[in-house]
């Protein structure tokens, strides 16, 4: 017997919530469009390869991954960043950089469902490539300060900043390959400081200063000032270290000129292993989750056979989304009146067809009556279906060039000339 339940972790939506989703993307795609960015549509089946060498641990263990038909191993996209990077090197590299980047669509991860956290859900992003000035870093938290404030939520979230670039200096520094940084990250970003503190641990050896400034960032990072966390990296005289900081100190400025709450964590990490440099989430207090996260990706199009080409970007969670807004403060549609055209017999079928474009073309919602009962069964029906009126066509209608309205919310009957009938539908109304 076959289920009607969806996949699990899977989602079926219908009207309402349909409407908010929909909501949330086109206000999205506003946002994007008139900061400049140029939308973008990938295929939700890629190459594996393309998720596999730099997506990270947890991603490469939660994707969905399957032989096609010609035994090529492809995946489906459990995020969007590394199909924008392919695009790019495949048809865009020769546009002027930066390159403003935009999508909106459907990404598959095979976690474990739970509130906030799908197999199937929705991702819009920015991407922002060919720039390595922290103007382009700006720019992004600007545009995503500018979504949060256009769908209500700017005063209720929160934006949490780090940046990967000191940690990876760190290990550079260490001499740690990209494997084992990779893991270190992904440790760091599961919050099991202690198997990550063993691993460093072996390689830090009795290197004191840079120890003690590394358990300063993973022990302390929520509450460490940024002052202090700037003298222990002199300390450690490793001079990479002042630069990266101090992006953290710009971005820190600009969020609060923006009058948008936000935290240094140092020790903050985001699980994909492609960041090079500044990170950021977007929290609510009263969710268990993110529901934004982005950063700078600096070697991601390297690492894919392409010329250098810095980079940063976001994705928000769109159903993570709905959790956070307040749909009280959501404009959706316009109150606008909810009209059934209804055919009193075949004959009329085309001048009720005429009728029913005329109405739409307004911008009215309008539909013909299928419903085989009488009249006086049709008043009550569509009363109860949140319908405004009710226009009626018969031959008499036809002959003099007239329909007959009736208000389902006045309850009165009125005769109407055609052309007249989309002005007097709205005066009826008020």
């Amino acid at each position: 017997m076959v289920s009607y339940e969806p996949m699990r972790g899977m989602e079926d939506y219908f009207d309402a919530d349909s409407k908010v989703i929909r909501w949330i993307e086109d206000s999205f795609r506003e946002t994007a469009e008139i900061a400049g960015y140029k939308e973008a549509m990938t295929p939700i089946v890629e190459d594996f390869e393309l998720f596999s060498l730099k997506g990270g641990e947890e991603l490469r263990n939660t994707m969905y991954v399957f032989k096609d038909k010609g035994d090529r191993e492809v995946a489906l996209r459990p995020e969007i960043t590394p199909s924008i990077v392919r695009l790019y090197l495949n048809s865009l590299q020769h546009y002027p950089k930066p390159l403003r980047i935009f999508y909106i669509g459907r990404v598959y991860r095979y976690d474990e469902p739970q509130q906030g956290r799908y197999r199937e859900f929705r991702q819009a992003g920015v991407e922002l490539l060919g720039s390595d000035s922290i103007m382009a870093d700006i720019e992004v938290l600007h545009l995503l300060e500018n979504f949060y404030r256009k769908i209500h939520l700017k005063d209720k979230i929160s934006i949490k900043i780090n940046n990967i670039g000191i940690f990876r200096i760190i290990f550079n520094y260490l001499s740690l390959n990209d494997q084992v940084q990779e893991h270190l990250l992904h440790l760091l970003d599961k919050g099991k400081i202690e198997e990550a503190e063993k691993i460093l641990d072996e390689k830090i050896s009795e290197n004191s200063k840079i120890r003690r400034f590394v358990q300063i960032l993973i022990t302390n990072g929520k509450s460490v000032k940024l002052n202090e966390v700037m003298d222990e990296a002199e300390k450690t005289e490793v001079p990479e270290l002042k630069n990266e900081i101090e992006k953290l100190r710009l971005l820190s400025d600009v969020l609060s000129s923006l009058n948008l709450n936000h935290t240094l964590d140092f020790g903050f990490v985001r699980g994909l292993a492609y960041y090079t440099g500044p990170i950021f989430e977007a929290v609510k207090k009263d969710l268990p989750f993110s529901i934004a996260g982005g950063g700078r990706y600096d070697s991601l199009v390297e690492v894919y056979g392409g010329n250098r080409t810095p980079a940063v970007g976001f994705a928000i969670g769109i159903e993570r989304t709905m959790y956070a807004i307040d749909r009280d403060k959501m404009k959706l549609n316009p109150e606008v009146p909810v009209i059934a055209v209804v055919a009193l017999d075949m004959s009329v079928i085309p001048h009720a067809l005429t009728v029913v474009s005329m109405l739409r073309d307004r911008g009215f919602v309008t539909i013909l009556n299928n419903k085989e009962i009488s009249l006086s069964k049709l008043v009550p029906f569509y009363a109860e279906q949140g319908f405004t009126h009710l226009v009626i066509i018969g031959q008499k209608e036809v002959t003099s060039g007239k329909v007959t309205v009736r208000n389902l919310i006045k309850r009165e009957q009125l005769s109407a000339e055609l052309k007249e009938l989309p002005d007097m539908i709205v005066l009826s109304d008020k």
